[in-house]
């Protein structure tokens, strides 16, 4: 007999959102770390508890939005279940076409059931969109929660001849059955289904293969299922590991050849109820040739167990047919991270605790170093019984501050690890029991939806999420669309951008999904594409039609990183000095000092007559990025010039007061 997931979940403590304002950690009762969390993956919804940020810390954000969008409605869908986890990966593209695309359930006015699935695309920029294309057309099985990509065969310049390719889960209306891949070319043409039943020979039981779907230059195309024992009576069903879905490209057929293999590592249990410690069905990426690749489950790995939820991650250099398992690290190491946590309860050790309530993902750079964005909170103990107790770090006005960070390979570091803090989300994800959207058997919980998206160098990231204004709610139920920029090769990242607030779509921007691949706006710029969702009928029933726009003009400008191209001078080859953002400015400005150990820096400005005007103290400054900020406010217009000494040595670059 099928038993139902044992979903556990935690509550969240709420604090403050400004970095400035003191706080007292205490452990938060009763807060056991999600195990089996299949919340997420079946509702939207997700657990955890927030972390905030040292005191001594900020994050430059702009104070105007200076980017102008607009949303184009370009689909419908039956209901909300095409949008329901940022993991699936729905919006995708190539740069050779020009193309975005958008893999959802079928339009609610075309002809047939809801769980058809169709791909949308665009070749101008998100303006205008063709929704003919219909994939999965078959009726007798109902197809949910889909997930797709495009393959353009190599030099190919027609739209016609690329191919969407899709899949996802079946259900019977009682439980899932079975899975579905499927492909077309745009044009309507080589259109192929295929079917696996769960249970079958040879067939694991497959439940929702559609996470970080991934189509590489190698004619193939991934996609992320997990295998669970359904035919066990234990309380808990089994987790035997995640499945890694493989179809190549059968250019004499023109459609997809799909096989299976499991990706898994025996989990460290819990010594009260024998629960494995997993979080996540899996993510995947590959670089831009389509050879190297990573696959990355959040979990505790028996062999290398570091006492709490971390990156379990495994590699393929052959275009993903061999997979090896890396060895375990403690991301206790990256020295980055340390002032952010909190000690256990023995007063020293701090641990980072990495959970997935405002979204997960996973990237690889231009020098095929692999990228992992996620939420981390901090471990409180070292006790076998309570290791998934997690400290709740509690400010004064009942906000909350999630640290969200881009985890990355870095080969300038001892340990090869560094981290990047994108930001810190101000407001609780809207949880199941407590969202506006509902549906038969409930509501649906919406995090903050953390994904990336590359240019086509890879050299600059981009991090997008949805965000509530604090002061509008501490939930986050009014999102707007909020992004952040890296340029990987200098070290220099751009202020925080809110691209919806103060524009007609402000608060109101669901459910979105962000573009993997960012495309040049010809100017130095990056346009990246993102889809929102909302309610057709203005319910907010996730079971009743949705409307898909794409929002256009998430811009970011050559000079987010940098007003005139000198975006960092460099000292002793590992240290690095921004240039100032804004420059010119007018009343505050901050630049950025990159550095490979922690180091004891002071800095001064300086008018055209070498005259010291400002000081910031010498302090001790961490590894990785710092953000210092100077007041320009009361500085004569003019010309100056900040110094950053470090053991004797100097760097100094020019800014502009107006």
């Amino acid at each position: 007999m099928k038993k139902p997931f044992l979903l556990i979940c935690t509550t969240l403590l709420m604090f403050n959102s400004f970095a400035q304002n003191s706080f007292t950690a205490q452990i938060s009762p009763q807060k056991l770390a999600p195990k089996l969390n299949l919340n997420k993956q079946l509702d939207g919804n997700a657990s955890g508890i927030n972390l905030s940020l040292p005191n001594n810390q900020s994050i430059p954000h702009e104070n105007q939005t200076r980017a102008s969008v607009t949303k184009i409605k370009f689909a419908t869908s039956w209901n909300l279940y095409t949008a329901l986890v940022s993991e699936s990966q729905c919006l995708t593209g190539d740069y050779d076409l020009n193309l975005i695309s958008f893999t959802h359930r079928q339009c609610f006015s075309y002809p047939g059931i809801s769980g058809l699935i169709q791909t949308s695309f665009s070749t101008d920029g998100g303006s205008t969109w063709d929704t003919s294309l219909i994939i999965q057309n078959d009726t007798t099985h109902y197809t949910r929660y889909p997930s797709g990509g495009i393959y353009n065969p190599a030099g190919n310049t027609n739209v016609d001849n690329a191919f969407a390719v899709i899949a996802g889960p079946i259900t019977d209306n009682s439980s899932w059955i079975a899975s579905y891949f499927g492909s077309s070319q745009l044009n309507g043409t080589n259109n192929d289904l295929q079917f696996e039943i769960n249970g079958q020979t040879g067939v694991y039981y497959q439940h929702m293969p559609r996470y970080s779907f991934t189509v590489t230059p190698q004619a193939k195309a991934f996609v992320m299922g997990a295998d669970y024992d359904f035919n066990s009576t234990a309380t808990i069903i089994p987790f035997n590991g995640m499945v890694l879905n493989t179809g190549s490209f059968n250019s004499l057929n023109n459609n997809f050849d799909w096989n299976r293999q499991h990706i898994s590592v025996p989990l460290a249990r819990d010594p009260i109820d024998n629960s494995q410690w997993w979080s996540t069905f899996g993510n995947i990426a590959f670089n831009n040739d389509g050879m190297i690749g990573y696959i990355v489950q959040i979990g505790r790995d028996s062999a290398d167990d570091f006492l709490a939820p971390m990156p379990i991650i495994w590699k393929t250099t052959d275009g993903g047919s061999v997979w090896v398992k890396q060895p375990g690290f403690d991301f206790s190491g990256i020295t980055a991270v340390q002032p952010f946590l909190t000690a256990t309860n023995d007063g020293v050790t701090k641990r980072p605790y990495f959970i997935t309530q405002n979204g997960i993902d996973a990237a690889v750079d231009y020098q095929n170093n692999l990228h992992i964005v996620c939420q981390v909170l901090s471990s409180s103990s070292n006790d076998a019984d309570s290791l998934g107790y997690i400290w709740s770090d509690s400010l004064n006005n009942g906000t909350v501050r999630s640290d969200m960070f881009d985890f990355y390979m870095d080969a300038t570091q001892p340990n090869g690890w560094n981290a990047f803090l994108i930001d810190s989300i101000q407001v609780m994800p809207v949880y199941a029991s407590g969202s506006n959207w509902t549906s038969s058997t409930g509501g649906i919980g919406e995090d903050a939806r953390m994904q990336m998206s590359m240019d086509q160098s890879r050299e600059k990231i981009f991090y997008i999420w949805q965000e509530t204004d604090f002061n509008v709610d501490i939930n986050n139920y009014y999102p707007d669309v909020v992004g952040r920029g890296l340029d990987m090769v200098t070290g220099v990242p751009t202020y925080v951008k809110n691209f919806t607030a103060g524009t007609p779509y402000a608060a109101d921007n669901h459910w979105i999904y962000v573009g993997d691949k960012s495309f040049s706006d010809g100017t130095g710029g990056f346009n990246i594409p993102v889809t929102t969702t909302t309610s057709a009928d203005g319910s907010n029933n996730g079971e009743h039609e949705v409307l898909h726009y794409f929002l256009k003009g998430v811009n970011f400008e050559a000079t987010d990183f940098g007003s005139d191209g000198v975006n960092s001078s460099v000292l002793n080859k590992n240290i690095k000095v921004s240039q100032n953002m804004p420059n010119p400015a007018s009343d505050i400005t901050t630049f950025y000092l990159t550095l490979p150990t922690p180091s004891m820096a002071k800095v001064e400005i300086a008018n055209i007559l070498g005259q010291v005007i400002y000081s910031v103290p010498t302090k001790q400054y961490n590894t990785g990025l710092n953000t210092i900020t100077i007041p320009c406010k009361k500085f004569a217009k003019g010309i100056y010039f900040y110094t950053v000494e470090i053991n004797g040595e100097k760097i100094t670059n020019k800014m502009i007061v107006e």
